[in-house]
């Protein structure tokens, strides 16, 4: 391999897009790229030679970390905030890496990537969609009052349960929506508990009974299994038990099953419903972007296969044996 010079190195250090720093042991800030000087507002390079990193970095103890990863001759990479010169915080992502050059003191190269506005972003969704859930709940528990006052006057019970129906649909959007905020934020990095998967299973198919008596639901007793998930699973399996009820016309027929291996623990829910083509399989999940002709059916698949990723697992829907589909959840039984 040839040696390049290095000219091309610190060609390459300069042209970088992001905010980048060189940083000695002392954290003092050696050189700096165009980038970092337009990015923290100083009016030139000269003006952060020397500077000490912690004029620009907001949480000083950040650099214990990166002091001991760098010694040990390791990356670090982290969640920080910096500061500019004019006193703003920006939020991002940030990464070091030791830097030996024969001869010379050791150094640290830094480099940071702004997310500040995706921060901003998120956080403004968030409090949108509370405050949507709560307006949604409050505007529609007020609705079904006035529909069961007005049940006893009216002669046309389908409409007055159709209203019903709308209305707890409604209730359970905004219940979903909830739960997929939760999971963008506490739920995120993974779930690293066990749980006894089977009495869940138990709970959800009789809450599927009761909530739709005009299906019929086929299952045996489950198999004891410890799986990677959470108290949410419930939902998850419910929702699956609801989508197999709500997309058949006729008289629903499902049946829940369990299988167990040493590594996962497999619950299908088959269905005697029109089945799932293969070119919509994606789009029921919301894995592929969909427009106003092929809109998503709601946010309970969508739910359940963001849920499944964050257990490690995945679903999955097949083609059932004698017709109808069949959703197939994979758990892991390993929490490593």
């Amino acid at each position: 391999m040839a040696d390049y010079p290095p000219s091309v190195y610190e060609s390459v250090f300069y042209a970088i897009q992001n905010p980048a720093l060189i940083i000695d042991y002392e954290f003092e800030i050696r050189d700096t790229n165009p980038a970092a000087v337009e990015f923290l507002n100083y009016e030139s390079r000269s003006q952060l030679l020397g500077t000490p990193v912690t004029d620009v970095l907001l949480d000083e103890a950040i650099l214990e970390d990166v002091a001991d990863r760098v010694r040990r001759d390791e990356r670090w990479s982290g969640e920080c905030e910096l500061v500019t010169s004019d006193d703003r915080v920006l939020y991002g992502s940030g990464s070091a890496v030791p830097i030996d050059v024969d001869g010379a003191p050791p150094l640290i190269c830094g480099l940071f990537t702004d997310l500040t506005q995706r921060r901003r972003y998120t956080r403004s969704l968030r409090v949108l969609n509370r405050v949507l859930r709560h307006n949604i709940r409050n505007e529609v528990n007020v609705m079904y009052g006035h529909v069961e006052r007005i049940a006893a006057q009216v002669e046309d019970e389908a409409a007055v349960d159709a209203l019903r129906d709308g209305l707890e649909g409604l209730i359970d959007r905004a219940d979903v929506a909830r739960e997929l905020d939760l999971l963008t934020t506490e739920k995120a990095d993974g779930i690293v508990s066990t749980l006894r998967l089977d009495r869940h299973l138990d709970s959800a198919v009789a809450s599927a009974e009761a909530d739709y008596p005009e299906a019929t639901f086929v299952y045996e007793g489950f198999e004891p299994v410890e799986v990677v998930a959470d108290e949410t699973v419930t939902r998850v399996v419910s929702e699956v038990l609801k989508n197999a009820v709500d997309h058949n016309d006729g008289d629903p027929h499902v049946r829940v099953s369990l299988s167990v291996d040493e590594e996962t623990a497999v619950v299908s829910v088959a269905d005697d419903g029109p089945g799932v083509p293969p070119e919509r399989r994606d789009r029921i999940f919301g894995r592929e972007e969909v427009d106003q002709l092929h809109h998503g059916n709601g946010l309970g698949l969508f739910f359940v296969d963001q849920m499944m990723d964050v257990y490690g697992g995945d679903v999955r829907v097949e083609d059932g044996p004698d017709g109808g589909a069949v959703f197939r959840l994979s758990f892991s039984r390993d929490r490593s």
